[in-house]
C-alpha cells in the first residue's frame, strides 16, 4: 500500500503553455516511479489523446481519462468506466445544434472519437494538442453504446452562455468548463474527484494523504478531495481566490517545485 500518491491533470498543469514536458518535470515523475509513489495522470482528454504524451516521455503510470469515465493501471487495462448513452449523447447534441451555438462537437467512446466536422478548425486545434486524430461520424457511428463524453469546442466569447444553458437543459448530467474553449459533457458523478477516490480505495489509501494539481474548474474538486491539492498559477484569478494552496506556474516547472519542498524527490 502506498504512503502517498500523486495525482495531475495535464494541460495546464503538467504541460507547458506549448503542450511540452518539461525534461525536470519527466524526471521527477520517473523518480517518483523509482520510490514506488504512484504518479497518475487525471485528464479530461480521450484514451487516444492521453498515451501519445507518455509514450513520447517514456513514461508508463495509471491514467484517469474523460474526467474518470474511464480509468486504466499502469499496463493500460481498464479498471473503470462508465458513460452516458448513444442516446443520451445524441440529444446533448442535437440540443446544441438546434440552439444553434457557436462551437462544434466531438464525442468520445473507449478509444473511438468522433467528430461532425474534420474541417472545422476548433477540432483541428484539439487535434494538435493531444497529438491524436478523430475520424468524420454521428453518434450513430459510434459501435458501443456507452459515450464517455461530448466535448464542445466553443467561441470563448459564448462558453459561459453556453454553458449555463446546457446545465439548464440537463441537469442529470455531469456538465463542466475545463477551459476558455471547451465544455465536458458526461454522465452524472462523473469526476476527477471519484476517481481519485476510486483509486485511493484500490490501493487503500486515504485521500487525505495524497496530492493533486490543476489549473481549472473542474480540477477543483478533485484539489478538495485531497489532502494537499495544488492549483497552478496560471489558474484563473478567481480560483487561485478560492484555493489555499498555489503552485508556481506550468511554464516554472510548479509540479517539480512542491515535490521537492514536500522531499519527494530530490
Amino acid at each position: 500500500m502506498p504512503k502517498t500518491a500523486i495525482f495531475s491533470d495535464i494541460d495546464g498543469t503538467l504541460l507547458t503553455s506549448e503542450h511540452r514536458m518539461t525534461p525536470a518535470t519527466r524526471s521527477a515523475i520517473l523518480e517518483l516511479e523509482a520510490k514506488g509513489v504512484p504518479f497518475v495522470i487525471v485528464t479530461a482528454r480521450g484514451i487516444t489523446g492521453t498515451y501519445p504524451l507518455l509514450e513520447n516521455n517514456g513514461i508508463a503510470c495509471p491514467v484517469v481519462t474523460y474526467s474518470g469515465g474511464v480509468i486504466l493501471d499502469e499496463k493500460r487495462n481498464v479498471i473503470h468506466h462508465h458513460g452516458l448513452t448513444r442516446a443520451q449523447a445524441q440529444e446533448v447534441v442535437d440540443f446544441a445544434t438546434a440552439e444553434g451555438f457557436d462551437m462544434t462537437w466531438s464525442a468520445y467512446s473507449f478509444e473511438d472519437w468522433v467528430a461532425p466536422d474534420k474541417s472545422d478548425a476548433r477540432l483541428q486545434t484539439e487535434e494538435a494538442v493531444v497529438m491524436a486524430e478523430a475520424r468524420e461520424g454521428t453518434i450513430a457511428s459510434i459501435e458501443r453504446d456507452e459515450v464517455q463524453k461530448v466535448l464542445c469546442l466553443c467561441n470563448p466569447a459564448c462558453i459561459d452562455d453556453i454553458e449555463r444553458r446546457l446545465v439548464e437543459r440537463f441537469p442529470e448530467l455531469s456538465i463542466a468548463k475545463s477551459s476558455d474553449v471547451l465544455i465536458e459533457v458526461m454522465k452524472a458523478g462523473t469526476t476527477k474527484a471519484q476517481a481519485v477516490r476510486t483509486l485511493c480505495d484500490i490501493w487503500g489509501l486515504d485521500p487525505a494523504d495524497a496530492i493533486a494539481f490543476g489549473d481549472q474548474y473542474n480540477d477543483a474538486p478533485m484539489l478538495e478531495a485531497v489532502g494537499r491539492g495544488y492549483l497552478m498559477g496560471n489558474a484563473p484569478a478567481d480560483l487561485l481566490a478560492r484555493m489555499p494552496l498555489h503552485a508556481p506556474d506550468n511554464d516554472h516547472d510548479g509540479i517539480v517545485c512542491v515535490l521537492r519542498d514536500l522531499g519527494l524527490i530530490g
